[in-house]
């Protein structure tokens, strides 16, 4: 029973992700609309129906989390763009880059922190929490610091110089910081506690870590995609090991940002001063 509601979970997460980011780019126009409405329409019905006494009752707070992630989704594909031509800015500098990351980033975590006042979620089932600070805090540093350092030794970072880098610094951050903390609320603060009472800790952990990777599948700037999606898959089961270890985000979204540095320095170095 555990291992089909496993499987059903996790394809229904897949198919989120895959049909609201993954393969946005490759969908057509009016498929952006008309998917990201079914699934509000139908997990937003669910979530109303599945009050307690009703036989789904036990899923109402995994209908909450897709309708959510949906909702968030759809308010960084739809104004994102639209906040960063207001600006002025594209996304061919490290500024435009950065802030359209930003801006992505705000609008997902905004919707999502709404949604949840909303419908009387606390931002604690969120893992938005103190938790065990001390330990998220010690374990996020430290393998953010190891992290920097791997990403300062890739050859086109080396090339740089240290004046290049540290006129990069701030774009750097702000992206890392800002895709880390979105990405560990969507996939994982969302979703980790509505799953682990249905199908186990570890399975729990093991279907966030699936749809996460998943859901990179379409990126353009890794070389060799199979080992990139290895490698982040296996990042995803160590954040979300963290998250439920120190009962809080926080360590896992260090841990993030630090691994995004592998990638984002050499995208951001490639690219004009501007």
């Amino acid at each position: 029973m555990k291992l089909r509601l496993f499987i059903f979970l996790t394809t229904c997460g897949f198919l989120i992700f895959a049909l609201t980011m993954t393969f946005v780019p490759v969908l057509p126009a009016w498929a952006h609309y008309t998917t990201r409405a079914g699934f509000l329409v139908i997990f937003g019905a669910l979530w109303w129906v599945a009050r307690d006494g009703h036989r789904l009752s036990q899923f109402r707070p995994v209908f909450f989390a897709y309708f959510t992630a949906v909702l968030g989704l759809s308010l960084g594909f739809f104004f994102a763009d639209r906040g960063l031509e207001l600006l002025g800015l594209t996304t061919h500098t490290p500024v435009g880059i950065a802030v359209a990351k930003l801006l992505q980033a705000s609008l997902i975590v905004i919707g999502i922190l709404v949604v949840a006042r909303i419908c009387g979620e606390s931002f604690a089932s969120l893992y938005i929490r103190k938790g065990r600070l001390m330990l998220g805090l010690s374990v996020g540093v430290i393998t953010a610091a190891a992290l920097l350092v791997l990403s300062l030794l890739q050859p086109a970072v080396r090339a740089l110089g240290a004046a290049r880098l540290m006129s990069l610094a701030p774009w750097m951050l702000l992206f890392v910081a800002s895709n880390a903390f979105m990405e560990e609320l969507l996939f994982r603060g969302l979703f980790l506690g509505r799953y682990e009472p249905l199908i186990g800790r570890w399975p729990a952990v093991l279907s966030t870590g699936l749809t996460f990777t998943l859901a990179h599948m379409q990126v353009k700037y890794a070389p060799e995609l199979l080992v990139f999606l290895f490698v982040t898959f296996g990042f995803s089961i160590a954040w979300g090991w963290l998250m439920l270890k120190t009962e809080s985000l926080w360590g896992s979204f260090l841990f993030h940002a630090g691994a995004d540095l592998l990638i984002i320095l050499p995208i951001l170095s490639s690219l004009g001063a501007a």
